[in-house]
């Protein structure tokens, strides 16, 4: 009977043991399975981050964040679902090596950026040349570019106290089975690319001319200057006019439009993918266009 208890207690004392462990290894596969479900989540949360690629408050206003040189403005209600764009004001994707920026709207008073003209809804913005904290319209950047140089070149003349000036713009003109071509061209010197487009295409000419006439004598004054700060021959011109002796009494320029671009052709063939340009001339073609165009100024003193 002794005998018995012993072993009813023992075997007793194995169930318990045996129940403990079973315990501990069905809390271990639970902990290892919420582990491994927790390690899944995490996974698939940093995948969706990567792939929406948000960009948030913080990031934006710190020291070490670059502004893109492509805006977007876009609607906050395309991604109101989804999860890992909460909070955010807007997203960043490289499209054909380009980064582009699509800022949510309602976000654009604080971002502090000055966009030109105005702001508008799905429109396209490229960084200005000379300064980063504006941002111009794309549909209207190079009509305004060229504004500005022709400005500035009757500018120079006023300033150097001119009689008279003439601009004239003497564009080359490319037919568009050659801007075909050279858009799906693959060459990566863009300068050669170029090049090759030229020598394609069949030359022909058209042009406008501004003349003005300036009345009185004026002392030369040194110009200011954007899109010709750097180029020699208007240096050139200014040292000649501005040196006290007044030698000069005509001067004849030729200024290629490659001299000083608007935008970068691999800008222009990103803004023309996100944009969906359809109709009249891309950002692309009016690259082209802007390159085979030459400024032709002549002054009178």
């Amino acid at each position: 009977m002794e005998n018995k208890e012993k072993y009813t207690a023992k075997f007793a004392s194995f169930m318990n043991k045996a129940s403990d462990l079973g315990k501990k290894a069905a809390d271990g596969i639970q902990k290892g399975a919420k582990d491994l479900s927790d390690q899944t989540q995490k996974a698939l949360y940093e995948q969706r981050m990567k792939y929406y690629n948000p960009l948030f408050r913080d990031k934006f206003f710190s020291e070490d964040f670059n502004l893109p040189n492509v805006i977007q403005i876009v609607d906050d209600a395309v991604r109101k679902d989804v999860d890992v764009c909460e909070g955010a004001i807007g997203w960043i994707k490289s499209t054909e090596g380009v980064e582009i920026l699509y800022l949510y709207d309602e976000f654009i008073r604080e971002s502090k950026i000055n966009f030109v003209p105005f702001v508008k809804c799905d429109a396209v913005y490229c960084v200005d040349n000379f300064d980063r904290s504006k941002f111009i319209n794309t549909e209207t950047i190079f009509d305004r570019s060229m504004n500005e140089k022709m400005a500035e070149l009757e500018h120079i003349a006023y300033s150097l106290g001119a009689k008279s000036c003439s601009i004239e713009m003497i564009e080359e003109n490319f037919e568009e089975e050659t801007s075909k071509t050279y858009a799906s061209s693959k060459v990566k010197n863009i300068g050669a690319d170029y090049e090759n487009i030229l020598h394609k295409q069949n030359k022909s000419y058209q042009g406008g001319k501004n003349i003005s006439y300036f009345e009185g004598e004026r002392p030369p004054v040194e110009p200011k200057l954007k899109w010709f700060a750097h180029d020699d021959n208007i240096k050139n011109l200014i040292e000649m006019r501005c040196s006290g002796k007044h030698t000069i009494r005509s001067k004849s320029l030729v200024f290629k439009g490659s001299s000083s671009v608007t935008m970068s052709r691999k800008n222009a063939i990103a803004i023309d993918i996100i944009s969906k340009a359809k109709g009249g001339l891309s950002m692309e073609k009016r690259s082209i266009k802007e390159h085979c165009t030459q400024m032709v100024l002549e002054i009178e003193f």
